[in-house]
């Protein structure tokens, strides 16, 4: 095979996973607290002969080594649900699962059937001691202070835990507005949650729809190449093959 045929190859794979990136981000446009993705890609250098770089000519293509957050805030709404939290800077609120923390933004939150704080995957919500948070059986409406203090008309009931990370944009997403890192978190400095509001996507989906159109665009272009060179290697293989008849 045409080393032309590799490299369009390569380019489709990485276009592919790219307009999948983005179709992704336009589809939560509206989905609070999420953060559009964007992918980072390398050069890769191939040996033309299949035995690695150093051997022979080399073929320059491309890979998608990773897909990293955009942590840009994004718009601040008001809701007036006293169970809505927008968490103001770059932190992030901690609920339990079953292998353990994880983290999110989406301060949707609400009180389950066992009294405890849940983020809306019914998760618990952990405090400052890593245990869930119990709001005690006929509290009133719940105040939450800027520092994640939680209290009602009979006193306080707990603190949100808010943490955050060095390197946040590597955190991987895990659908439903929940996050993993295999960086250890440190507590959160100089950040505040707003109750009665939510932090919206920071989307923007006109940008978004222009990079979809021009990446299809480029995978037709790549895919006329792709076309071009197989017609050019079928036509080459006729002529050889009338010219060895004669």
């Amino acid at each position: 095979m045409e080393n032309a045929l590799y490299v369009g190859l390569s380019r489709q794979v990485v276009l592919q996973r790219q307009l999948s990136v983005v179709a992704n981000n336009i589809a939560n446009t509206d989905t609070p607290g999420y953060k559009a993705q964007r992918m980072q890609f390398a050069q890769h250098l191939a040996a033309a002969g299949g035995e690695g770089p150093g051997h022979g000519p080399e073929m320059s293509m491309v890979i998608d080594r990773s897909v990293l957050r955009d942590t840009r805030p994004g718009q601040t709404e008001h809701t007036g649900n006293p169970l809505d939290l927008a968490v103001l800077g770059d932190g992030y609120l901690v609920v339990e699962t079953e292998s353990g923390p994880l983290y999110t933004r989406t301060g949707r939150l609400a009180i389950d059937a066992d009294g405890r704080l849940v983020d809306s995957n019914q998760l618990p919500v952990l405090d400052d001691g890593d245990q869930p948070i119990e709001v005690p059986s006929g509290a009133s409406t719940l105040v939450i202070a800027p520092d994640g203090s939680i209290s009602d008309d009979r006193g306080p009931i707990g603190r949100l835990k808010l943490v955050s990370f060095e390197r946040e944009h590597e955190l991987k997403s895990l659908g439903g507005g929940l996050l993993a890192s295999n960086e250890a978190p440190q507590d959160a400095v100089g950040v505040r949650v707003a109750q009665g509001k939510l932090e919206g996507s920071n989307v923007q989906p006109i940008l978004e729809m222009t990079r979809l159109i021009e990446i299809s665009r480029q995978y037709q272009s790549t895919q006329r190449l792709l076309q071009d060179e197989h017609n050019r290697q079928r036509d080459l293989i006729s002529r050889l093959a009338g010219t060895s008849q004669r």
